[in-house]
């Protein structure tokens, strides 16, 4: 008496009507977003505050002596220069339009106002070195990985000892300390570094990333790990993939969950392909290796 052979077990495709998953290696520069994302910022902060940035003989003097505005009597200061006689005047206190209309005849035919000068500088003194701190940071973190505990105790570290120095205003005790070497960047020098960045991270991002790429399919993948090198093809059989992402810094904060991919291929032929700074691993590993072990049912039938 025979008894009936049992059903073979049917593959379960993990993605429905996807045959191929596509993976896209990205370069370092992937995660310098922040850079031009606080520069654009501080550009915006230094337009809305509308200072302005005068530069002056190192001989020059200010200069305080009382004006009469209309019935009025208010401060002036001058920035006068000893070579050529420059002024630059400014009421101390806010001035209306009537009262600005007053002083332009008080003014020098050599002098200029406030807002003839093209420089716009803020007058926080934190704009500047957050913005070179910001920077720093991100070439730490893209240059030297710290991996487990490591990177989450001087994230830790840097950020609040961030924080306690804007939040008290040490700035300018610190930079004062280092010979006067305050930081203050025009909203011209953060429009700059951040088109230009911008520009490369764009170009970068979803240009030439799209060149370095694994394609999944049932029972092969596709390798390109280089821009301009040739695609290479492997089978799937014994096949076996490698997620890392322990590095909080460019992983988890910058990356938003991005990780490296480590295949190592088997047969005669074997290789191992690293595949550095794959956005959103932790959401397309297992729907490859679902496909993989797909396959290898389909072999074993």
């Amino acid at each position: 008496m025979s008894t009936p052979a049992a059903p073979a077990p049917h593959p379960i495709d993990p993605l429905p009507g996807h045959n191929e998953i596509r993976v896209y290696s990205h370069s370092s520069l992937f995660y310098w977003w922040p850079v031009w994302l606080f520069g654009f910022l501080f550009a915006l902060v230094t337009w809305v505050d509308g200072g302005r940035l005068a530069i002056v003989h190192h001989d020059s003097v200010l200069v305080r002596e009382k004006v009469m505005v209309g019935t009025e009597e208010k401060t002036q200061s001058m920035i006068v220069s000893p070579d050529d006689g420059h002024r630059m005047a400014q009421i101390v206190a806010p001035a209306s339009e009537e009262d600005k209309k007053l002083l332009a005849d008080r003014r020098l035919a050599a002098g200029a106002t406030a807002e003839s000068l093209v420089p716009r500088v803020s007058h926080r003194s934190w704009l500047g070195p957050t913005f070179i701190f910001i920077l720093l940071l991100v070439v730490l973190i893209t240059n030297v990985p710290l991996r487990g505990l490591w990177s989450l105790v001087v994230l830790i570290g840097l950020v609040v000892g961030a924080l306690l120095v804007s939040l008290f205003g040490w700035w300018d005790s610190i930079f004062r300390a280092l010979g006067g070497l305050h930081i203050f960047i025009n909203m011209a020098g953060y429009l700059v570094i951040s088109v230009v960045l911008c520009g490369m991270w764009a170009v970068a991002t979803f240009v030439f990333d799209r060149r370095s790429y694994v394609i999944f399919t049932p029972g092969q993948i596709r390798v390109c790990e280089e821009v301009g090198s040739r695609e290479r093809t492997y089978d799937t059989t014994g096949l076996s993939i490698e997620k890392h992402r322990d590095d909080w810094f460019r992983h988890i904060i910058l990356g938003f969950g991005t990780g490296d991919m480590t295949i190592r291929t088997a047969g005669a032929d074997r290789h191992e392909i690293v595949m550095p700074n794959i956005s959103l691993i932790g959401f397309k590993i297992e729907p490859i290796q679902h496909m993989i072990r797909q396959r290898q049912i389909e072999v074993d039938r």
